[in-house]
């Protein structure tokens, strides 16, 4: 029984210095931006606004603008990437066909794009909000308009936090010199939360 708990505890030392190892800086991220959002009157920066206008190339002038056309957008926003470098997560189409005019909004965790075309005038107008830092990080932390890869990093972060969190405690409740003052922590701290959460509802 005692080489077998030794084997265990082993391995759950190593796990549990090695979970947090590849995800250190998301852990250090996710703790630091989560008292970031605990306080949403703290100033984080000022939020910039830009307005430009560009001339349409021909080309898009040529498209369908009678219609709700998908390739119409699908143009124009493939226009915007890789002329002036302006693409979103997530992207909303909008259009108001009694002026020919497209709306398009691209959201990123940075801020967002507002373009609105207008193709008998053969222009575009921008409408650039552009975050503060801080903000961009909060966004990450919520999840908000990010890419699969940054919800698959988050996703290990979580899960290297789980298997952190249940091996230290492993380690701390097999230790019989400190047996019992991590019971005693865990309880104080379990009943605050059992607690707080009652008291919410």
């Amino acid at each position: 029984m005692t080489t077998r708990l030794s084997t265990i505890n082993r391995w759950a030392r190593w796990l549990h210095i090695y979970s947090a190892a590849p995800v250190l800086l998301l852990m250090l991220f996710y703790s630091l931006t989560g008292v970031l959002l605990n306080h949403t009157t703290w100033h984080l920066g000022e939020t910039r606004q830009v307005n430009q206008t560009f001339d349409l190339p021909e080309y898009l002038l040529e498209q369908d603008w009678q219609t709700e056309s998908a390739q119409t957008a699908l143009s124009t926003l493939s226009w915007l990437d890789t002329e002036h470098g302006i693409h979103g997560v997530d992207i909303e189409i909008g259009w108001e066909l009694e002026e020919s005019l497209l709306i398009l909004t691209l959201e990123t965790p940075e801020g967002s794009y507002t373009v609105e075309v207008y193709p008998e005038d053969e222009v575009a107008e921008l409408f650039v909000l552009d975050l503060p830092f801080l903000e961009m990080l909060n966004n990450l932390h919520r999840g908000k308009h990010v890419t699969g890869f940054w919800r698959f990093l988050s996703d290990l972060a979580g899960i290297c936090m789980f298997v952190f969190c249940a091996t230290g405690l492993w380690l701390l409740l097999t230790n019989a010199l400190q047996r019992q003052s991590t019971l005693s922590w865990v309880g104080l701290g379990s009943i605050v939360m059992v607690v707080t959460i009652f008291l919410m509802h």
